[in-house]
């Protein structure tokens, strides 16, 4: 029993593995959803809901539902039902029957089939049960002229179900929402009412809102609400009261971004976007609109999403806020690829691509599941699945779901297949060795796909059929096979090598291995062999025992291998290859032997087969059901015996096929089909087997079936906006094509083809399915099959849309004249019967019997019904909404029908600009009787308000009431018009409304400047100059101008700009551009700028400016000796940035470094040259010369270079310069001599000649060399009374040089007194000590005289006579120098010696005067005093402004001139001089007070200054004087003139440039003011005291008792300061008198000659006063005699000079000071010598302004040296202010012109004439003003 039991598992398990390797399916598809449910779906207890879902796939894939966890969705009767077609329906209930596992909770749809399984999305089913409810208005009230906002307060239970659809603006106009609103009134698509620029007419106006219910379709309207206008006064910054801070919208959708601010004045809005680097303006566009609070976005798109800024400004300050836009673009889920065949443990990969308009999308939630089921390790934001190790577990269906942040899901699926593998063992058995008895168990396992099937051998033959013999095998939940055979008791003959062989249609493996059974040899019987002729044959010899020795085969008696095909293994087996049936066919004998000798054997036969082979056969084309057909499958090769045998797609023919098959012989066989039908068609297989082989040929029978239906299309209903599916399946051969087509008319009419396009599928098994079902879809639908066998078949079925009451639109209007008969007409389509009703205001039902006026009636029409009612004799009470209400079974709606009774129109009111722009103007207005007056357009009329042109009015035509707007294009920027509007209707037109003036924005100036021009004034400047652009393309008043100028040869294209200021009137304008490079050449472009911004640029001009000297010295200056008298000189040119201008040469300054005790000429020589080197010729030899280099210019000299020192060579010396030869005894001689006055290098030796001479016969010559520093020599052992000559001559390097005179002298017994010592000049310095020697021999007696006195030991208290006879002078001064003579006597003979002393001492105090001053710089001369018996080195100028630190210059010793520049102008300078040589520094001059030119600012008058208007002031700043010194700023404050005499001032501005205006705003009309103004300069302070009053409202003149109460006051004012000022005044000038009368007693008593000095001098001032005559000097003589000027033809203006020098001895050291000078400073404004900044003095002032001048240099109210850096470092200081600068050098320097002197003289000279010629012309100025010109200083 239990082996009857286990025979029957093994054929279970058998069975299944044949099973499971049935061919794959490859037609089989996994399923996908057609229709997907939605992720959420909501709808009333009163109407249901219903969940479509379906799905394709193969085979068809079924569709169920399941709950969140997982469990079925079951049906619940009369709550909720499945369909077959597998929509989930949700059927209408009773709020009590409301269950939360049923109506509010998550379903999901389940698609499966055998190939696996997908789920849906998550659906979120919520029902909602219908409730009343309120709705009431929340008014967030505004000031007038902004924006009030209306909001729809819905309770919080339905809010989310509840929308807004409309506003009604009493009594009953309609507002529907929109993206840009008619300009009054905008409803946003979120629901709020918008009411822009409130008006005190607004608050009269109610509003109500209307609501309706998503899913109940309930329309509810609020009660009235009234507006509220904040009353707010005085200026008010803006603040944000609402804003949207999160709009989310999705793609193409219009989006509304709100921001509402309040302030007053009404704030100015602006939008930016912070979506890239910084915040961008948003610009208007075609889908962009700016309407003031709103940002409107048309047809979003992901590039809108971001960050927005709305900015809201008044006067008062801004606000601002952030706001969000979050645009959900649509996403595409994708997974790639969809379908994935892998072999088994290979690597499976899946992509989830997820794209946005086709662009990819990255990090988002990605889930993953399989057949259904959420896969561990996902979640994570991955697009990438990987399956490693495939296997069969793993195959099904993959989906991908993406879940965005929104909430909302989407996925794609991907169908995971098996490929085929071939089989793998997995397992298998080893080798055994074992004595009998045991029971045995081998074992293999094996996977493949599909899955193999397991066969065992024993040496190559089935296993033995005996009960010890056991096969088992069986297949694991993971598809792998195992197989196992067992023997109960192995034996000696079931040794032999064990084989397992797996297979499965992908390939085949075996393992083998023996089981070796201890015993003697045994050979097992040998089975008939059947080899196939051609193959290899391998027989193994079935031996048994162990162990074997060998194993032998034979044939025939013979021994195998006798045959090249035959070999014997090694494990004895037979291989013969290849087989051949003639040869190999007969008896093979094995046998087998042990090492005992013992043996067996065993015969076994061996047959050869030939293999079958069938010859090609086909079935015949076109065949078609009800033909017959034949064909013969034939063997043409194969040895029987043969079985043919026919098979039909693989499997045995069926006997309900009735096919025959005849045998016509054992090789042929012939199958024949009489009748064919649909099901012969298939692939017909003949198999042809012999005990070789079994071979296969199969052909292809297609029988040609027409279609015929499988799913007939029968006719549907659905309701209107439902989803339907209209089933058509056929089947034929081919598999025919379904089509579906559309009646175009009626059912025997023509029909059009059904092609995809949005919510019309054409799904792939023939459905067709139709989604949010409309009426046209309505109509007859002809589904055709066809697939070329016959005409096809076809089916016309009707699908009828039952639809609840619709119409083509909500609302529409009818306009009617009073007193006709109105005829309101509402055409709805639906299912009949409709029943309809007229209702007034929405709520009074219209019924013709209680309501005489009126009748109903209505007619059907094909689409539903058309209704009609009439008003007889219709008047302005019967203007108001009419509602149409139809309803029939399915549902019910209403339209609107406004009608509008027709009078004459009245002309329209408040007209007012909602927007002005530079080219157009935004009109709105109000008809003044709301739901009155026909009309059809409004006629909008405007022109220019020139006063002194009037043009023709320009009308345009607006024909879209009720929109109460135009908006007028193509206007000039920055011009006024008058607009007015005409209302015109079917009676005529109106009158026309109030006028409005309104100016256009400005823009940025369209043209440029014109006339641009530029000339050079200086080397540094250029005058640029200009006309302002053309009047109709400035765009606006021309608020200044910006002037770029650029290095034309530097190749930058950026300019360089500086602003000007300009009037405002486009007037002309000039700039001064200074600081540039000189003589080059500039481009210059001008612009001018509003308060928009800058307009275009002009075209460029260019200008050079003029030549000046090189401002840098020639470069690498080199200098080298060429002989003792020439020097080389070699220089490169000046950078050719420092040239400034076009260099004419070189000249080269030199002179000898020499200590001489006052050069009797100048040494300093100059030379010229054009070429970058030079020799220096006939110069001193071996003399060190200072060497400087100059470049030229036409203009003049340039820098000069450092000087360079440079030695000549030596030479050979000049004769020594005296030789004195006396005798000293009766045999010797005392020669000495002077060196060489003029050496020419160093003295290296003497060379003394002696000779002797006897008469005239030379006896000897000798020639002695002594060293150099020996200047004498004693000749002894000489021959008595002979006469000796000497000569000397001195000895360079070079050689020897010229001799001295001859001396010569008799040596004699008598010793004369003689001096051996020479006299001379002697330079010293002070304070030092000179030795004057006096060496003698004949040892006589001294004396030394000075001059003619003598001197005695001590008489002199530092002098000392040393008994060699030499005197020391001691701390040597001044008085010391003099003519020192020494006399020796010895009564034999007499000499005398005279020395010239000289002394060194600090020069004398320069005589420093000024010849000229201008507003900026101070020209001065001086002389040299005495120069101390030395050199002048040089000269230190100090200089220093009041108050300020004191500045110092070295000069040249060669300058006797010099001009301070870069002053501040109206300052005063306190400037002295000293002179310097190699001794000392001399004391300083006397410090001179010098004012440079210009004054404080003046005042202008009134009238010039100011210009009032109604709520402003202008002031022109331009109109203040200047005096001479250029303003640095005003500060400008006012107040109202009222009985408070404390009112407050309000500041404008403390620091106010200068400019050419500017406006005070918000004054107050027909109002008293004072204006306070004080101009700033460096020289001082000017206040100004001013009275105004501004016009009226309407710009009239003010009442005259305001301007008489202003004269009053005014008058009043300067009165009392006048009668204040007059006291002060005596008070002070009694004072000044009194001080004045002290000193002068003082200084009289001190010294009368200075007083009678000043007292002529104050004189001659005073007559100068009176003649009032001015000159400059006319000639300054450079000699030393020549005297200061003292009269005023040698006096210049603006000069303070020495008039008096001081007495006592000049040769002093130190000099008198400052009190023994007596100055005068004159002062006087002329124009023609201004330079750098000059005004003429002002006019004259009948009635001067109430004004306080301050100057600096009395009071200082604000720190001196604050305001001298502020004037250097102002912005302001280059602008032209329309004023010229005077150059002091007009025309380049001739090039002779070499001597300063010249050069002085004629510059002065110059100046001297031209200041002349301006007295002439200002002579009457000078009447008016004889003491405003002049002051007179005395110091």
């Amino acid at each position: 029993m239990w082996i009857s039991s286990r025979f029957f598992v093994i054929f279970l398990l058998l069975h299944l593995d044949t099973t499971c390797s049935e061919p794959f399916e490859a037609h089989l598809r996994g399923p996908g959803f057609v229709m997907e449910p939605p992720g959420r779906v909501e709808f009333s207890n009163s109407s249901g809901g219903w969940l479509d879902c379906s799905a394709s796939g193969s085979p068809q894939p079924t569709v169920d539902w399941v709950h969140a966890d997982g469990s079925a969705v079951t049906e619940i009767h009369g709550v909720r039902r499945v369909l077959r077609n597998g929509t989930l329906v949700l059927m209408p209930f009773a709020a009590a029957a409301y269950h939360q596992d049923v109506h509010n909770t998550i379903y999901r749809c389940i698609a499966s089939n055998s190939v696996g399984r997908i789920v849906s999305r998550d659906v979120q089913v919520r029902a909602v049960v219908a409730q009343a409810y309120k709705v009431d208005v929340e008014v967030l009230s505004a000031s007038r002229g902004c924006t009030a906002i209306l909001r729809c307060v819905v309770p919080t239970f339905v809010k989310e179900l509840v929308r807004v659809v409309s506003w009604v603006h009493e009594p009953a106009i309609y507002i529907y929402p929109s993206l840009q609103g008619d300009g009054k009134f905008h409803l946003l698509p979120t629901g709020e009412l918008l009411i822009h620029n409130l008006q005190e007419s607004d608050e009269s106006q109610s509003f109500r809102c209307r609501s309706m219910h998503r899913l109940t379709r309930q329309v509810v309207v609020s009660s009235p609400t009234r507006l509220r206008i904040n009353s707010h006064r005085g200026i008010i910054s803006p603040s944000v009261v609402e804003h949207t801070a999160h709009v989310q919208v999705s793609q193409d959708e219009g989006a509304v971004l709100l921001c509402v601010a309040q302030g007053c004045p009404s704030p100015e809005y602006s939008w930016y976007t912070h979506n890239g680097a910084g915040p961008l303006p948003v610009l208007s566009g075609p889908r962009v609109r700016l309407l003031g609070p709103i940002l409107a976005i048309e047809a979003v798109t992901g590039e809108d999403s971001g960050v927005y800024k709305c900015t809201a400004g008044n006067v008062g300050g801004e606000a601002s806020a952030e706001l969000r836009l979050t645009v959900a673009t649509p996403i595409q889920v994708e997974i790639s690829p969809n379908v994935l065949s892998v072999h088994m443990g290979g690597t499976a990969e899946f992509r989830c691509l997820v794209t946005s308009n086709g662009s990819p999308v990255g990090m988002q939630n990605i889930l993953w599941y399989k057949d259904g089921r959420q896969l561990p390790s996902s979640g994570r934001v991955e697009d990438t699945l990987v399956v490693p190790r495939v296997s069969r577990e793993n195959r099904g269906m993959y989906q991908c779901v993406v879940r965005r942040p929104e909430g909302d899901t989407f996925q794609a699926t991907a169908e995971l297949q098996l490929g085929d593998a071939p089989p793998v063992l997995l397992y298998s058995f080893i080798e055994q060795t074992l004595q009998p008895g045991p029971a045995v168990s081998l074992k293999c396992s094996a996977a493949g796909n599909p899955t193999p099937q397991i066969s065992w051998t024993l040496d190559g033959f089935p296993l033995p059929s005996n009960g010890r013999f056991m096969i088992g095998q069986y297949i694991t939940v993971h598809g792998d096979v195992i197989s196992h055979v067992n023997i109960s008791h192995v034996m000696v003959e079931d040794g032999g090598e064990y084989a397992c062989n797996a297979e499965n249609r992908a390939g085949r493996v075996q393992h083998a291995a023996r089981l070796n059974i201890y015993g003697l040899p045994y050979i097992r019987l040998i089975p008939k062999v059947t080899a196939v002729s051609g193959e290899t044959l391998n027989l193994k010899c079935p031996v048994a025992g162990y162990p074997i020795e060998e194993i032998h085969w034979e044939r025939g008696g013979r021994e195998l291998p006798d045959d090249i095909r035959q070999r014997v293994q090694p494990d004895g087996s037979l291989t013969i290859s290849p087989v051949q049936k003639n040869s190999d066919s007969g008896v093979y004998t094995c046998w087998a032997r042990n090492k005992q000798g013992h043996s067996a054997r065993r015969s076994g036969e061996v047959t050869v087969i030939v293999p079958p082979s069938i010859e090609p056969f086909a079935f015949q084309e076109g065949l078609a059901e009800g033909m017959r057909t034949r064909t013969v499958c034939g063997v043409s090769r194969g040895d029987p015996p043969l079985k043919l045998i026919w098979l039909k797609d693989g499997d045995p023919l069926p006997d309900l096929l009735g096919a025959n098959v005849t045998m016509l012989d054992q090789y042929s066989s012939l199958l024949s089909i009489p009748s064919l039908s649909a099901t012969h068609s298939g692939e017909y297989t003949c198999v042809a087997k012999n005990p070789a082989a079994e071979i296969k040929y199969t052909a292809l029978l297609q029988v040609k079936v027409p279609p015929r239906w499988i799913v007939e299309p029968v006719d549907a209903n659905v309701e209107r906006n439902r989803h339907i599916m209209l089933h058509c399946q056929a089947q034929g051969v081919p598999t025919p094509s379904i089509v579906w087509k559309k009646a175009t008319g009626s059912k025997s009419g023509e029909y059009e083809e059904v092609r995809e396009r949005p919510f019309t599928k054409l799904l792939g098994n023939g459905s067709l399915l139709l989604q949010h079902v409309k009426e046209d879809r309505e109509g007859f639908y002809l589904c055709q099959a066809n697939n070329g066998i016959g005409t096809g078949i076809g089916k016309v079925i009707q699908l009828k849309v039952n639809s609840s009451p619709y119409f083509s639109s909500t609302s529409r209007s009818v306009m009617v004249k009073k007193g006709d008969t109105a005829l309101l007409q509402c055409a709805v389509s639906g299912d009949k019967p409709i029943n309809i009703v007229w209702m007034r205001s929405g709520k009074n039902t219209l019924n013709p019997s209680t309501n005489y006026k009126i009748s109903v009636k209505q007619e059907a029409t094909p689409d539903g019904v058309s209704a009609e009612l009439q008003i007889r004799t219709v008047d302005a009470t019967d203007s108001g909404p009419y509602f149409c209400r139809a309803s029939n079974l399915y549902g019910n709606d209403q339209q609107l029908v406004q009608l509008q009774v027709q009078e004459p129109p009245l002309p329209p009111s408040v007209l007012e600009a909602a927007m002005i722009s530079s080219r157009s103007v935004n009109l709105k207005w109000q008809p003044k009787s709301l739901g009155t007056g026909d009309v059809t357009k409004y006629l909008v009329e405007f022109r220019e308000a020139d006063p002194l042109f009037v043009e023709q009015w320009q009308q345009i035509e607006v024909k879209d009431p009720p929109h109460f707007n135009a908006l007028i294009e193509n206007l000039k920027p920055a011009t006024r018009y008058a607009f007015r509007v005409i209302a015109e209707g079917s009676a005529g037109r109106s009158a026309p409304s109030q006028e409005l003036i309104v100016r256009t924005e400005p823009q940025r100036p369209a043209g440029p400047p014109l006339s641009l021009s530029a000339r050079p004034l200086s080397s540094t400047e250029l005058l640029i100059s200009w006309v302002a652009p053309l009047p109709e393309l400035r765009h606006g008043d021309i608020q200044g101008y910006n002037v770029g100028y650029k290095l034309s040869s530097s190749g930058n294209t950026v300019y360089n700009f500086t602003s000007i200021s300009g009037d405002g009137d486009g007037g002309n304008g000039e700039l001064l551009l200074s600081g540039l490079a000189k003589f080059a050449r500039y481009t210059v472009v001008v612009q001018a700028f509003n308060q928009v911004g800058p307009g275009p640029l002009s075209e460029p001009t260019a200008a050079q400016t003029m030549e000046d000297v090189p401002s840098r010295p020639p470069e690498d200056v080199r200098c080298a000796a060429l002989s003792s008298q020439s020097l080389q000189v070699s220089w490169q040119p000046p950078p050719i940035y420092h040239t400034n201008g076009l260099l004419q040469g070189y000249k080269l300054i030199f002179e000898p470094i020499i200590d001489d005790i006052q050069p009797s000429k100048d040494e300093v020589e100059s030379r010229k040259t054009t070429a970058l080197t030079m020799v220096l010729t006939g110069l001193r030899k071996y003399t060190n010369y200072s060497i400087q280099v100059l470049a030229h210019t036409r203009m003049g000299d340039g820098a000069v270079s450092k000087p360079l020192f440079c030695h000549s060579e030596e030479d050979v010396p000049e004769a020594p310069a005296d030789i004195k030869v006396v005798s000293s005894s009766s045999q010797s001689l005392y020669i000495s001599w002077l060196a060489p006055t003029e050496p020419n290098g160093v003295i290296t030796k003497y060379s003394l000649y002696t000779r002797v001479v006897n008469g005239r016969e030379e006896l000897n010559n000798e020639k002695r060399s002594l060293p150099s520093q020996q200047a004498y020599y004693e000749a002894k052992g000489l021959h008595p009374h002979m006469e000796y000559q000497f000569w000397v001559t001195a000895s360079t390097r070079v050689g020897e040089g010229k001799s001295s005179r001859v001396s010569s002298q008799i040596t004699t017994n008598r010793v004369p007194a003689r001096i051996i010592s020479f006299g001379g000049p002697v330079v010293r310095p002070w304070r030092s000590t000179v030795t004057l020697p006096c060496t003698a021999v004949g040892k006589p007696k001294r004396e030394w005289f000075k001059g003619d006195v003598a001197l005695r030991q001590g008489g002199l208290h530092n002098s000392q006579m040393l008994d060699s006879g030499d005197l020391i002078i001691s701390s040597l001064q001044l008085a010391d120098g003099g003519n020192y003579s020494c006399q020796v006597d010895n009564g034999i003979g007499t000499d005398r010696l005279t020395h010239t002393l000289l002394v060194q001492v600090p020069p004398t105090s320069p005589t420093l005067y000024v010849t000229s001053a201008t507003s900026s710089s101070i020209l001065m001369h001086w002389k040299c005093g005495f120069t101390g018996n030395a050199p002048i080195t040089g000269y230190t100028l100090f200089y220093r402004r009041t108050n300020g630190n004191t500045d110092e210059m070295q000069l040249s010793r060669h300058a006797s001139s010099h001009e301070l520049k870069g002053l501040v102008c109206g300052s005063t300078y306190q400037i002295h001089m000293s002179a310097q040589n190699k001794v000392g520094t001399s004391p300083t001059s006397t410090t001179l007070h010098v004012r440079t030119q210009g004054q404080s600012p003046g005042h202008p008058a009134s009238t010039a200054l100011l210009a009032p208007n109604s709520t402003s002031l202008l002031v022109r700043l331009h109109s203040w004087p200047d005096n001479g010194c250029p303003l640095l700023y005003f500060v400008l404050q006012y107040r109202a003139v009222t009985e408070d005499p404390d009112a407050e001032w309000v500041l404008v501005s403390n620091a106010l440039k200068p400019q050419r205006r500017i406006v005070v705003n918000n004054l107050r009309p027909s109002t008293l003011y004072q204006l306070r103004m004080e101009a700033h300069n460096v020289a001082g302070i000017s206040q100004a005291d001013f009275s105004f009053v501004t016009l009226t409202k309407d710009g009239d003149p003010p009442p005259p008792e305001i301007m008489h109460r202003g004269h009053r006051g005014h008058t009043t004012v300067i009165l009392g300061n006048i009668n204040l000022l007059i006291p002060s005044v005596a008070a002070v000038s009694g004072l000044i008198c009194t001080i004045i009368m002290v000193i002068v007693c003082y200084r009289h008593k001190q010294a009368n000659h200075i007083q009678k000095e000043s007292l002529e001098n104050r004189a001659n001032s005073e007559a100068a006063q009176r003649e009032r005559y001015y000159a400059t000097i006319h000639k300054v003589s450079m000699q030393n005699n020549d005297k200061i000027p003292e009269t005023s033809e040698d006096i210049s203006p603006y000069a303070t000079f020495q008039l008096s020098e001081a007495g006592g001895n000049m040769s002093q050291p130190h000099h008198g000071g400052p009190a023994n000078t007596l100055l005068h400073s004159f002062m006087y404004h002329e124009r023609a010598l201004a330079e750098g900044c000059s005004s003429p003095p002002p006019a004259a002032v009948l009635n001067p302004p109430t004004t306080t001048t301050t100057h600096h240099h009395h009071n200082h109210q604000r720190p001196l040296k604050t305001i001298h850096n502020y004037y250097q470092t102002s912005p302001f200081h280059n602008i032209s202010k329309n004023r010229r600068r005077h150059s002091r050098k007009t025309e380049p320097e001739s090039e002779e012109s070499e001597s300063d002197q010249d050069q002085l003289t004629s510059s002065r000279t110059e100046s001297s004439n031209q200041h002349e010629g301006k007295i002439k012309h200002n002579s009457r100025l000078i009447q008016h003003f004889p003491n405003h010109n002049i002051s007179i200083t005395y110091l």
